[in-house]
């Protein structure tokens, strides 16, 4: 087989819905889930992240690195009782989406979770 490093697929991990997460054949916590109406919040762990960039690569649209290194979600998620995700509701958070799943797939620490924005359910990694 020969590599293409031209695609974007090399760049930022496989885009087609359809395909297995991460490309190494075996899904990820948050395979099934991929481009769905689904509200979401990401939850970045700043204890756990060591900003390696995985995530700001694979998800530019949701993800960046801070200026500390660390990444940061870029849709803030309004939320009640002092920023726990339980309390975030219908209209809050992002479009769950194959590249945002997969930075979550991604993390080598697993600083990354998703919740659902309309019930603050755990979406991925599994809890």
């Amino acid at each position: 087989m020969t590599a293409d490093a031209t695609g974007p697929a090399d760049v930022a991990g496989p885009t087609d819905a359809t395909g297995p997460a991460g490309g190494t054949g075996a899904a990820g916590p948050a395979a099934g889930r991929r481009t769905t109406a689904e509200r979401v919040v990401v939850r970045v762990d700043r204890d756990r992240c060591i900003g390696s960039g995985m995530c700001a690569l694979t998800a530019p649209g949701s993800l960046e690195l801070g200026a500390d290194g660390l990444a940061r979600p870029l849709h803030a998620a309004a939320t009640a009782g002092g920023g726990d995700t339980a309390g975030a509701g219908p209209g809050t958070g992002e479009p769950l989406t194959e590249r945002l799943a997969e930075a979550v797939d991604y993390c080598p620490v697993e600083a990354l979770a998703l919740y659902s924005a309309g019930d603050g359910r755990r979406i991925a990694p599994s809890p």
